[in-house]
């Protein structure tokens, strides 16, 4: 039995240590990982990313319709990220993928490799990159032992896996932005690198530039300023870049990240929204996601600290991207992905480090919140890799591809133009959809229109037999449980 459990104890440790082997080892490991959500993860997980992210990629790739939001129309949305998916879908198109759900996991796909940088930049940091002189670790032993562990806990991150599969201009600017913060802890070129990432992350997301300030004054206070300088410098291509783009596309230079200010802060358009209250991050989000509870307050503290020990720019950056959007009224953890990335690679790296009595503490509190981290994060991994969205509005959007009878004219009752799935499952060169209230169902049919598609519930048969409409199909999402991706679709009779 001793040298069967030891040869178990063996095989787990080994597998501990697998992607700290290489940096192939660690960049097979990542994409391992993140395969599930590149071919299961269907649909998408709110509905910007496909109305303000793919649609309008879908459009630039081949000129079909699609319908701008209100954001489009007032020009507050950047065109670098639709132009750099439009390029994907053009790749893809190309080597003859055309079925809708086969060409986003061609996409999830990219997006899966681009994502593996950050886990790249943490296994040099753990494993290549000399530590500096001016920087601790506070453990027992002083040193990193098992960097392994640190790269498992952030491969299998579904926080992370999401940012680097699901194809938004928010997600990769995350993805960019972690990347950007963990490599400016090495030396030579990586600052000058980090600077370049970030430029690119504040092209797909304008609020990734908070990073920035972070970063340069962590580097101050380490005196490193030819570091901070050429991490300064660096940012103005992808700043360049953003300028540029909205000047091709008929605006002045960097009129779109400021009509974003002028608009969200200066005439206060997103207090439309529901706002949550400022500890809204810290509850949802930073106390799940680290295990700040009892009985591991202590630990979880002191492996967040030991990990800013080698990451201390990671820590501030995350830090006070986090407090300062706490200050905004509207709040959704999709906002935080990158600040929240950042502190869940900072306790990683705590994780790795070397156990032992701390603070008159057993090391069994360390091993059980180690556990309840992969549990945690575990999770995460299951719902982000297994779990599709909005497949109701897909399945139907995928249905009226295939009716040739539907020319694009379609009013969706109790609902809107972002109720139909998307352009890119329509595929449509033309498109007329609007939303109407039930009492109008019946004037508009008489009126002419052929296609109506109701949200949520199925319209009551007195409405149906008014309007002369018949059932023609009905979708739903996983398990039919969300009301929300509930569609019935409509068509007027003869």
């Amino acid at each position: 039995m001793g040298a069967a459990d030891g040869m178990e104890r063996g095989f787990w440790q080994r597998l501990a240590d697998w992607p700290a082997s290489s940096l192939p080892a660690c960049l097979a490991m990542g994409l391992l990982v993140r395969l599930p959500a590149v071919l299961f993860a269907d649909g998408y997980e709110y509905v910007d990313q496909q109305y303000q992210n793919v649609d309008p990629a879908w459009h630039l790739a081949t000129g079909e319709a699609w319908t701008p939001t209100w954001e489009w129309i007032d020009g507050i949305r950047s065109w670098v990220y639709p132009w750099f998916l439009a390029g994907l879908f053009r790749g893809g198109l190309a080597i003859g993928v055309d079925d809708p759900l086969v060409l986003m996991r061609w996409v999830r796909f990219t997006h899966a490799l681009i994502g593996l940088l950050p886990l790249a930049l943490l296994y040099s940091a753990l494993v290549r990159w000399p530590r500096p002189s001016n920087t601790t670790v506070r453990t027992s032993g002083n040193a990193v032992m098992r960097p392994g562990i640190a790269l498992w806990l952030v491969a299998v991150s579904g926080l992370l896996v999401t940012t680097a599969v699901q194809p938004s201009g928010p997600a990769l600017g995350a993805t960019l932005a972690v990347a950007a913060v963990v490599a400016f802890h090495g030396r030579g070129v990586w600052p000058a690198v980090a600077g370049l990432l970030l430029g690119l992350a504040f092209c797909c997301r304008f609020q990734e530039a908070v990073f920035g300030p972070a970063v340069v004054l962590v580097g101050l206070w380490q005196r490193r300023f030819r570091a901070v300088l050429w991490f300064s410098a660096m940012t103005l291509p992808g700043i360049a870049l953003q300028g540029v783009v909205d000047i091709a596309m008929g605006g002045a230079f960097l009129s779109t990240p400021w009509r974003y200010f002028e608009f969200n802060v200066l005439l206060g358009a997103s207090q439309k929204w529901d706002a949550e209250p400022w500890w809204f991050y810290l509850a949802a989000g930073v106390v799940p996601a680290f295990a700040f509870v009892p009985p591991w307050l202590g630990v979880a503290w002191r492996r967040l600290r030991a990990g800013a020990g080698l990451l201390p720019a990671a820590l501030v950056a995350g830090g006070l991207h986090v407090l300062a959007h706490s200050c905004v009224g509207r709040k959704a953890l999709r906002f935080e992905y990158g600040a929240l990335g950042l502190l869940v690679v900072v306790m990683a790296v705590g994780v790795a480090l070397v156990p032992g009595r701390e603070g008159g503490r057993s090391p069994r509190w360390q091993r059980s919140h180690g556990i309840a981290l992969f549990v945690v994060h575990g999770l995460l991994w299951v719902w982000a890799s297994l779990v599709p969205g909005h497949l109701g509005p897909i399945r139907m959007a995928e249905a009226l591809r295939g009716e040739p009878e539907f020319h694009g004219e379609l009013l969706v009752v109790g609902g809107d133009a972002t109720s139909i799935g998307g352009a890119c499952y329509l595929r449509r060169p033309r498109l007329a959809i609007a939303g109407i209230a039930i009492d109008e169902v019946a004037e508009r049919a008489r009126a002419g229109v052929q296609w109506f598609v109701a949200v949520r519930h199925p319209l009551a048969t007195d409405v149906q037999d008014a309007a002369g409409l018949e059932l023609v199909g009905s979708y739903h999402g996983l398990f039919g449980l969300r009301r929300g991706d509930r569609r019935f679709v409509y068509r007027r009779g003869p």
